[in-house]
């Protein structure tokens, strides 16, 4: 790939770009100590996908990121090995930059002439290189999990239900921040909705309200529950619940309703 002012590139993506009008290039260089080229393209929109007839609702949590009405339950991303790898990382990098702050300081206090900076000491700074990349690993793992799990859901669904979350609000709870956080709500929302459009299906966002507490058989309102609660019976009609599933259900049927 030549661009220009900068000459040619190898690339092993060039064929996927073949047949595209190119707009717009980027070229950055991140705290990992990579560059990156991003293409702006002019592109065709995808074809729609085949109609299924199907239609679901989605209740998000945080030990499984989905749960569907059809009561199939989608794991959380985990990446534990490296969120310690990454804690570990951090650490070191912390203490490096620590030392070389405090021999800087020494050192300018007893040179009056030569000074000397922090970016003089290299060895914080390829602490922080390592740190850089785990997490950006965790990041890219991440997002290949979300696409993949979207990508799923849209080949499987004409209609899809989803609860409109305030996820800064819920993340005011320090206890659930970090997971809600993970979790990655907000961008599992964002490709829903592009991926939506972009194959010919249907999505649509409901507000929350009591969906875990109402009976989705009969419609009874059992009233809040903690989250210690996953299950419980309905005491009008006597169904048990899974909280997850009843939740989604109630969603699904919030969504049609609104739709009519």
């Amino acid at each position: 790939m030549k661009l220009p002012k900068l000459g040619s590139i190898r690339t092993s993506k060039a064929g996927r770009i073949t047949d595209l009008k190119i707009k717009r290039y980027t070229v950055s260089y991140d705290s990992t100590g990579r560059y990156y080229l991003s293409l702006q393209v002019e592109a065709p929109v995808p074809q729609a996908l085949a109609k299924t007839g199907k239609t679901v609702g989605l209740d998000v949590g945080i030990a499984n990121l989905i749960t569907s009405s059809d009561g199939i339950k989608y794991k959380a991303f985990n990446a534990k090995w490296l969120e310690k790898q990454a804690l570990q990382r951090q650490s070191k990098y912390s203490n490096r930059r620590h030392r070389a702050t405090v021999a800087v300081r020494q050192w300018n206090h007893s040179h009056k002439t030569l000074k000397e900076e922090l970016d003089d000491y290299q060895n914080w700074q390829r602490a922080r290189a390592q740190k850089a990349r785990y997490q950006q690993k965790i990041a890219n793992r991440r997002k290949d999990y979300l696409h993949k799990l979207t990508t799923d859901l849209v080949k499987q669904y004409d209609v899809i239900v989803i609860e409109d979350l305030k996820t800064k609000n819920l993340q005011h709870n320090h206890h659930l921040a970090k997971a809600i956080a993970n979790a990655s709500w907000y961008e599992l929302r964002a490709m829903l909705e592009y991926k939506c459009a972009w194959y010919g299906k249907k999505l649509i966002v409901v507000k929350p309200n009591y969906t875990s507490q109402i009976c989705s058989n009969c419609g009874y309102h059992s009233g809040p529950k903690p989250l210690a609660v996953r299950e419980w019976t309905c005491p009008q009609c006597g169904t048990h619940h899974d909280r997850d599933i009843n939740a989604a259900v109630n969603i699904l049927n919030k969504g049609l309703k609104a739709v009519g």
